[in-house]
Order: structure tokens, then sequence, then C-alpha cells
């Protein structure tokens, strides 16, 4: 279906397009609006939810080890930083001389590298305001340093198998030959495990992704009925991915920037892939980038993985 309305703008579009086609879909990243934050913050709280508790430990337990990867003096990169907590796990061990947080919330990044510059005075924080699909572009002064990117967190689960290919050579370009990556994947585990974590008893994951759509709304300028919506995720063994949707309650019919947008009562609109990965996978991961997988640090029960990339 074509955009009727000529004043649409790129971002509408997009969202447009997502629900405009057969599997319809939301982008992940429409997860993070003020009030998705705070709950997604509530998440890394609960009981069920193991892998941010799982990774600190990693990060805090092998940090020194951790370090021994890093060039003294180096500089560390970390897209998407958000509000900058877990490097600060390893900033005594590693002591870098630059660290470039990047994110796109320009007033949450510039707190989070003012408590870093006030708690580090030996550091140089140089934060990048930008979108997470932005390529990071560092000063010229900045080459000469060893290059390092944090990327905690699983996110790279969030990417389809071929897109984590291309972010990783994306990093790959971005460190040169001398540097590396440490990146956080959560592992491929038993199911009732992942059920657990995304379904959980207080509801504050079905709260996250049901705040998708408040979100697309104010974007769209819409009116979407979120209780005519409910949560829905499973994990698919064979793909090993967990996949969340948002399920239509009922057969619904919205207007919007011109358009007819038709939800059939048990439809689904997809929001997320999370992959899951084995030490192997994380190793053929690195190896189609570029990278080479040096180490990995793992917790007791084998939940989650801290894997060094080198380049």
């Amino acid at each position: 279906m074509n955009i009727k309305e000529p004043s649409i703008n790129k971002e509408q579009q997009d969202i447009l397009d997502g629900l405009i086609s057969n599997q319809k879909t939301i982008n992940p990243k429409y997860f993070y609006d003020h009030r998705g934050s705070k709950l997604f913050e509530r998440i890394t709280q609960l009981d069920e939810y193991y892998p941010t508790r799982t990774e600190l430990t990693i990060l805090n337990d092998y940090a020194q080890d951790i370090a021994q990867l890093f060039e003294p003096d180096s500089l560390i990169v970390e897209p998407g930083a958000g509000n900058c907590t877990k490097i600060e796990y390893l900033l005594e061990a590693v002591r870098p001389s630059i660290y470039v947080p990047q994110d796109v919330s320009e007033e949450f990044l510039q707190k989070s590298a003012q408590r870093l510059s006030g708690r580090y005075p030996w550091l140089k924080v140089h934060p990048i305001i930008s979108d997470f699909s932005d390529p990071i572009e560092l000063p010229e002064n900045y080459q000469k340093f060893a290059k390092h990117v944090f990327y905690p967190g699983s996110t790279i689960g969030n990417f389809e198998p071929e897109d984590a290919v291309i972010f990783l050579k994306q990093m790959h370009k971005l460190v040169g030959s001398r540097g590396g990556m440490l990146l956080g994947v959560d592992l491929h585990k038993d199911n009732e495990i992942l059920h657990a974590a995304y379904n959980d008893e207080k509801g504050i994951t079905a709260e996250f992704n049901l705040n998708t759509l408040n979100h697309i709304n104010q974007i769209l300028e819409a009116g979407i009925d979120i209780n005519q919506f409910e949560h829905h995720a499973l994990y698919n063994s064979k793909q090993q991915r967990i996949e969340m949707y948002l399920r239509s309650k009922s057969l619904q019919q919205y207007t919007i920037l011109g358009n007819t947008i038709t939800f059939e009562s048990g439809e689904l609109i997809h929001t997320e892939h999370s992959y899951k990965y084995t030490l192997d996978g994380i190793a053929e991961l690195a190896q189609k980038s570029g990278f080479t997988l040096q180490k990995s640090w793992l917790d007791e029960e084998e939940l989650f993985s801290v894997s060094y990339l080198s380049a």
C-alpha cells in the first residue's frame, strides 16, 4: 500500500511500512522511550531475568583477567552505551586513556559522561550523540590509540545472524588490526529458563512490550488501543531465539496518516528476536566478521558469556 500523506517523515514511513507488511513488525528500538527505558531497568532486577546480573558478576569476577587482553592506555568505544554503568566494572582494571560512549539520548549520555569524568579524573570521556545505526566517527588524533569495542548486554542477539555479521564487520573496521571487541552473549539453554525470563510473573516484560504501541502512537499521532493487544513471547529452540510479539485480541482497524491499518483477531506484530548462541556459534560469528574468538568467561551455571574477539 502506498503512503498517501505527503508530509510524512522517514521515521513515520518506516513504522508504517512495518505495520502494512504481511508479517507486521515494529523495530525494537521503539521499546526505548522514557517509560520503556524505566521499565527495562525494572526488568533487569527481576528474579527471572538472569542476563544482567549474570553478566555483571562475570565482569566483576574476571576484570583483571579481561584487562590482560587490553593494551595499556587504549581507547574503548561503547555503542548504545545507555547509562554507562557496565563499563565501570572494568575501568580500574583496564585503565584506558579514552572512553567513547555512543547513544541517541543526548541528555542521558551527557549526564553519564559527567558522572564518569567526576569519578575517574584520569579518564577522558568523549560522548558521541548519534543513532545506534550511525557509523562511529573518531577524531583523527584518536587513531594512534589501540581501540577496543565494549558491547555488553547480549544486544548482538537482537540482530538477525547476517546483520550481526555486518555489524561486527563495522566494529572490526573501527578497531583496526591492533584492537578487539569485548562482547556479551546470552547462551543457548533450557527452554524453561528462557521462557520465564521473557514472561515474568509481575508482567513487567509485558508492560515493556506493550509500551511500544504508546511510543509509536506518539510518533504517528495515532490512536492504536493498547488494551486490545497482549504480550506473547516464546523460545524457538530450532532457531535458538526468543521471539516476542504483540497479539491483537480482536479485529481492529485504524486510519493512520492516510493509511488503513487492519489487525485481525489473533494477528501477531513482531517486536523482537533475541538469538542465543553456543560458544561454537560465537566463534563462527567472530570468524565470519574478521575477528578471532580469543577467550570466553562464563558464569558457574553457564548461562551467559563475555567473550574477547581479537582483530
